[in-house]
Order: C-alpha cells, then structure tokens, then sequence
C-alpha cells in the first residue's frame, strides 16, 4: 500500500482522481475512520473513554460533542486516538491486502498521513506539493477563503519540507493539470513495473 498525502490546496485530489483513472484502488482515509468509528466495538471504547454525553438518545455517536470533548486537550485527543489509530490501520491493510490480491495497486488518501504515523504501515510514501503562493491563491479561488485564512490553515499543518523526510516520492505541483499528470502517470508506472518484477520473482520462487 502506498500512502499519499500533501497538504491544503497542494493538488492531492487531482492526484487521487489521476491514480483512479489509472487504474489504482486508492482508499480515503477519513472514510474509512467513519466505518471504523461505527463499529460496535470502537462505540464501546468511546463511550467508556468519554462518557455517554458524547452519544444521542438513538445511542449513535454525536462527532460534533466528541470533537468538542476531544479537542479541548491535547491528552484527550490522544485517548481518542489510541482508541481508533489502530483499527483505521487494521482496516486499511486489509482492504489493501485484498486489492493487491486481485492485481490492483492500492493507495490510501491522507492528509494526515504522517502525522497520524499511517504512514508506518505503507510501503512508501508519495507526497504532492506546490509553493506556498500558489496554494494559498488556489484556496482562496476554491474554498473562498481570504489570504489570512489560507496562511492560518496552512501555517496549523506540517510543512513540506518535513513531509519530504518522509517520502519515497515527491510530486511537483507548481505547474499545468496536464503536466502534474505526466508526473503521476511516470510514477505509477514505475510501481506498476516494480509490482509486475515482485510477482514474476514470486512465480520463479526467487529471493
């Protein structure tokens, strides 16, 4: 499984919707989290970490209270954290284990990626980036925001320098649509060639 990640207005999700069209199975993390999160077993632990004030009268999970309880410390949202971290990590190597055993490449979608130390259970890392100007104008003609709003956002994440410590892969996105897809179609082939290499090895049982 590879991980992809980049920050705010970085151009990840034109990246996700090239992967796709390319063939890869690529999972959105956050997604992934709300099945988890639904999962009698995570319920359970949340209501005994957090009490039952976080929960409607259904008994179904209130995230809006959740998050107001969890984010008003530090230690509580590593309580949280420690109760979900590994089940969203159980959940995506299985569905990626299950893609690459019908012969697809699997991604996972990430903004957090690294900080959340998902990366751990990816094989590589692919991070997108772009200058800082040029994604602070793209967020403000896509979200709307002001410049000040798009500083404060990017300024709360992980800057890409230190993301690029973590990655196997760096893609460039300063440029045009079509060139950022000429980036990721030349990656993918060489996972593609590297996974079609793994497998021909595994048939010839070589080490």
């Amino acid at each position: 499984m590879i991980g992809l990640t980049g920050g705010i207005a970085s151009g990840k999700s034109m990246v996700t919707k090239r992967l796709r069209e390319l063939g890869a199975v690529v999972f959105d993390a956050d997604e992934v989290a709300r099945e988890v999160m639904a999962d009698p077993s995570a319920l359970k632990k949340v209501r005994r970490a957090f009490g039952k004030g976080v929960f409607r009268d259904d008994g179904t999970l209130d995230r809006k209270k959740l998050a107001a309880v969890v984010f008003a410390s530090e230690e509580k949202i590593k309580k949280l954290e420690r109760i979900t971290h590994p089940a969203i990590a159980k959940a995506l190597k299985q569905r990626a284990s299950e893609a690459e055993a019908a012969g697809s490449i699997a991604f996972v979608d990430a903004a957090l990626l690294i900080e959340s130390g998902f990366n751990r259970v990816c094989g590589e890392v692919w991070l997108v980036t772009a200058p800082l100007k040029t994604r602070i104008l793209r967020a403000m003609a896509r979200d709307g925001m002001t410049r000040d709003e798009a500083m404060a956002r990017i300024s709360k994440q992980m800057s890409d320098e230190k993301k690029a410590g973590y990655a196997s892969v760096v893609i460039d996105n300063s440029g045009s649509l079509e060139e950022l897809y000429l980036k990721v179609d030349a990656e993918y082939e060489k996972v593609k060639n590297k996974a079609i290499k793994a497998e021909t090895a595994g048939a010839y049982g070589e080490e």
